[in-house]
């Protein structure tokens, strides 16, 4: 490149300047040929919006949210191996969506009538104008519905109920963590080995649950009951270590408690939730309180029964 450049200034030949056109162009047919889908020509452009026709026949919208930095990629005929797509510049990269028995295009999902009742006491939350501010509340209420993952069917529900292009919502679902991309166990277990946890054991829980299920991590069950995970930090180190399963928490776990409450869900039983041993209270020191030992006083309200009496006055 060096050498290129130094004969480039030697013979005194102009570089040639590129309309925005002609760079956008670059970076589209760049993004298609990553997927395999040839070059593309632009065939409309109008709202914003630039519509290419790619040599495979598929026609993508390009969305010029920011045009010096950020373009997001939308096909609107899928081919067999890409539903969605995203090209930044920079870092980020190309996700694509791959069809499998459990996801894929052949497969519908509609909210149960109970939970579009949900969906409308959802939306009633936010003003005319900002209902795709409702987008995590309704990917967790379809996720729940749907077996605990979700699937390219419920985000593109989400996106028509929102009424927002199915990007918007594939963003937000490949985001954050709390959703699941992937079909799960019925018991979806959740074991913590960020520091506090580690330092007190949840290497050892770990494997012992490993042990016990007889899959590895991300893996689901033969029976389709469990599948487990590592996570980050969930918030209650003082108990460490600990895990979650479902929505709820079984704290200061050792390998043997860890067991126990996985058998007991496979019997069909209900563990008991939080500390999983007698010496202490919830997040109370072993051994009891050290401090905050004098009881607490009530509410100081030196005026209230004046206040309340001419409250009574009022509504007489």
């Amino acid at each position: 490149i060096l050498a290129a450049e130094r004969e480039r200034k030697k013979k005194k030949v102009k570089l040639r300047k590129y309309s925005s056109e002609e760079r956008m162009a670059g970076v589209v047919n760049g993004a298609l040929r990553a997927w395999g889908l040839g070059t593309g020509r632009m065939m409309a452009r109008r709202s914003g919006s630039t519509y290419y026709q790619t040599q495979r026949g598929n026609m993508v919208t390009i969305l010029a949210a920011d045009r010096a930095r950020n373009w997001n990629v939308t096909p609107l005929s899928l081919s067999a191996s890409l539903h969605t797509g995203r090209v930044t510049m920079g870092a980020g990269g190309v996700v694509n969506h791959r069809d499998t028995k459990d996801n894929n295009e052949a497969l519908t999902f509609d909210f149960s009538r109970e939970n579009m009742t949900k969906v409308n006491e959802i939306l009633a939350k936010y003003p005319e104008g900002y209902k795709k501010s409702a987008s995590i509340p309704l990917l967790d209420l379809a996720q729940r519905q749907n077996g605990g993952f979700l699937s390219i069917a419920c985000m593109k529900k989400v996106a028509k109920i929102l009424e927002v292009p199915y990007m918007q919502v594939y963003e937000v679902a490949t985001f954050y963590t709390m959703f699941n991309r992937k079909p799960v166990g019925k018991h979806f277990v959740q074991v913590c080995t960020t520091t506090p946890c580690e330092l007190c054991g949840s290497g050892e829980i770990v494997r012992a649950i490993k042990d016990y299920l007889g899959v590895e991590a991300g893996q689901v069950t033969e029976d389709g009951l469990f599948s487990v995970i590592e996570v980050e930090c969930l918030g209650a180190c003082v108990n460490a270590p600990m895990m979650q399963i479902g929505d709820s928490y079984y704290e200061d776990l050792t390998p043997e408690s860890a067991v126990n409450i996985l058998k007991q869900f496979r019997d069909g039983k209900t563990p008991k939730v939080g500390v999983q041993h007698d010496r202490r209270r919830v997040a109370e020191p072993e051994g009891g309180k050290t401090t905050l030992l004098e009881p607490i006083p009530d509410p100081s309200a030196p005026n209230l029964d004046v206040l309340l009496e001419a409250q009574k006055g009022q509504q007489s």
